[in-house]
């Protein structure tokens, strides 16, 4: 039985392992196999990859042989609603508590990545995204994006609030999508400010939310907004939310620092420095507590990072003193139409110059001065571990109130990890678990 995929759900509690033979479903703590598929006598080939929709009973499914060609399906030889092979390029969502398909999506490319809500589906090709509203079905969105090898794609929700993050067609830049079905403020349990605080001096600083979902777009039945940011020079190969979704952490290909954004705000908070010989970020992961950041390399190696507290107090949803500085902001187009964008953002129509950017006009004293600044206020490694053998890590997660972190190898092994650096300054392996 050879071992294609492995993945975390949402929260990290469990693993989601495709095989040739189906799929099979662990606890995370403690490492258990609590589900164990066999789905050859349902489909033809294996099963290469499998997305969990946190604890339910819900997995999108992709196949691992070679892409269905589209066009038999109007050929009469379909016998099933269903497409029998495990094909690249179709996605099948799996209703495990009734073994059967639920639904099925063919595209013309094939599926590198795909990301669960809970009623939405992302999925990533290489030069396109797609959008779904689960409850049907139906598309709510289709974007084109630059080459995207890796399927970098990233999903987050937090109060009724979807984020969806994925590359843009701009090299640097990113998409961020948020999908809301009610108004977040508008009664005095949920107001995001007190009315001293709207009645200030200065109003144009505060941050309104509900003014700036407004300037978005009625989907389906959502409103959408889709902010577009500059936030590197060379091509983005991670993008990873927080898991509020809150915070917006982006890895280049050729950068030198891993950058931490306020994902509404699009404001700068923290920069992260790489080491030499850094590689290629596959992944970055931030804890709940928001704490620490996790970030796995190709080389492979995992490091780990130290958030500054007050860099991001800041940005809690909650905070009557919350404001955007957009003089620090890359947000430089929203929903493309300047007439319907909010008022915090009229201004902001083309590109703001930052540090971390070559955006606005090009001074290459300002260039120097502004790098140095952003080497000096770097935050450089706390800890890494490297696994042996050089197996490269495909997925993490973090869970510190357990002092623990589990990463998967691309073997086809989980290994747990200690981490308290108030016990012990650095990373050590506790035991490994083959899947």
């Amino acid at each position: 039985m050879a071992f294609n995929d492995a993945r975390f759900n949402q929260d990290g509690t469990c693993i989601c392992v495709a095989n040739d033979k189906g799929f099979k479903i662990l606890n995370s703590n403690p490492m258990v196999i609590t589900c164990d598929r066999d789905l050859r006598y349902k489909n033809v080939g294996s099963v290469g990859m499998a997305e969990m929709l946190y604890r339910s009973n819900l997995l999108a499914l992709v196949g691992n042989s070679e892409y269905y060609d589209i066009r038999k399906i109007n050929s009469g030889s379909l016998k099933s609603k269903f497409i029998k092979p495990w094909k690249q390029n179709i996605l099948t969502i799996w209703d495990d508590k009734k073994f059967v398909e639920v639904a099925q999506l063919v595209f013309t490319d094939s599926i590198l990545n795909v990301k669960f809500l809970y009623d939405l589906i992302a999925v990533s090709l290489n030069y396109k995204v797609y959008v779904y509203q689960m409850s049907d079905v139906s598309l709510l969105h289709c974007s084109n994006t630059i080459y995207n090898p890796y399927g970098v794609i990233s999903v987050s929700t937090y109060r009724g609030l979807n984020f969806i993050a994925y590359p843009g067609k701009l090299k640097g830049s990113i998409m961020i999508q948020i999908y809301t079905k009610n108004r977040i403020s508008g009664s005095s349990e949920t107001s995001l400010y007190s009315e001293d605080y709207k009645d200030s001096d200065d109003p144009d600083d505060t941050f309104e939310f509900d003014e700036m979902m407004e300037a978005g777009e009625k989907t389906g039945k959502y409103m959408k907004l889709t902010m577009k940011l500059q936030v590197h020079v060379s091509e983005v190969t991670s993008i990873d939310f927080s898991p509020n979704g809150l915070l917006t952490v982006t890895s280049s290909i050729q950068g030198r620092y891993i950058k931490m954004f306020d994902t509404l705000s699009g404001e700068l908070i923290q920069v992260f420095r790489k080491t030499n010989n850094f590689g290629r970020v596959t992944k970055c992961i931030i804890d709940k507590e928001m704490k620490w950041l996790c970030v796995i390399s190709e080389k492979p190696k995992m490091y780990m990072y130290q958030i500054d507290q007050t860099a991001i107090k800041d940005c809690e949803f909650d905070n009557e003193n919350r404001k955007v500085n957009f003089k620090n902001s890359c947000i430089f187009d929203i929903n493309n139409e300047d007439k319907h964008i909010g008022k915090y953002f009229k201004n902001f129509k083309n590109p703001i110059t930052f540090p971390s950017t070559r955006c606005g006009h090009y001074n290459i004293f300002k260039t120097v001065v502004n790098k140095t600044k952003l080497y000096i206020h770097s935050t450089g490694v706390f800890a890494y571990f490297k696994p042996r053998n050089r197996d490269r890590i495909i997925d993490g997660a973090l869970m510190l109130d357990k002092e623990t972190i589990v990463i998967i190898l691309q073997t086809g092994r989980a290994m747990k990890l200690f981490f308290n650096p108030a016990k012990y300054a650095g990373i050590k392996l506790i035991y490994y678990h083959h899947l």
